[in-house]
């Protein structure tokens, strides 16, 4: 995610990178420890380790880990991979290495909400805010994961449509953040 959402588009790396839990948990490993091998990743996480080695390939293709050591191992080369900080510290005013995860993209918003604010961002007709405190069940937190699902796959089609038209030689004439956040409140928070 870019830190300045005025001057820079929302990085893809970071929605691909952090797109599938099993990334997000390898990230997380990596942010507690310097190295990690995919054997290591795989016992640690009790995930199959061709799944293992599929979600480090596209983490380091999107440049969210690094190689940083081979090791022989029984005939065999042990690969041992570390977490690379991606949000550049100047950028964001805040220390971002991806294994942060949502926590991380949070502050990115609230920063980038608070700029837009003291700009006059929140005056244009097309913003919209909303906060709904929900108590849910299994079933309602099912729905809701659905419903935030379908949500995401909307504005990337808006996002593709708009690209493609702009593309085409069409000027885009708004800029704006579309940010849902859905996160376990604490206990007493949001109850009447």
């Amino acid at each position: 995610m870019a830190a300045q959402f005025d001057a820079d588009p929302v990085d893809e790396r970071v929605v691909k990178a952090l797109g599938h839990p099993t990334r997000v948990r390898i990230l997380n490993v990596l942010r507690d420890r310097e190295l990690a091998s995919p054997v290591e990743l795989s016992a640690e996480l009790g995930v199959a380790l061709g799944t293992v080695g599929y979600h480090v390939r596209r983490l380091e293709a999107l440049g969210f880990i690094e190689l940083a050591r081979r090791t022989q191992r029984r005939g065999a080369v042990e690969h041992h991979y570390r977490a690379r900080q991606v949000l550049d510290e100047a950028d964001a005013g805040v220390t971002a290495h991806p294994a942060a995860g949502l926590a991380g993209e949070a502050i990115v918003v609230a920063r980038a909400g608070q700029a837009a604010l003291a700009r006059g961002g929140f005056d244009a007709v097309a913003a919209h805010a909303d906060l709904h405190a929900l108590a849910l069940d299994a079933h309602g937190r099912e729905e809701l994961r659905r419903a935030l699902a379908e949500w995401d796959a909307t504005v990337e089609r808006i996002a593709r449509a708009s690209a493609s038209r702009i593309a085409g030689g069409g000027q885009p004439d708004h800029r704006c953040a579309a940010v849902v956040m859905c996160f376990e409140l604490p206990v007493g928070l949001g109850e009447d």
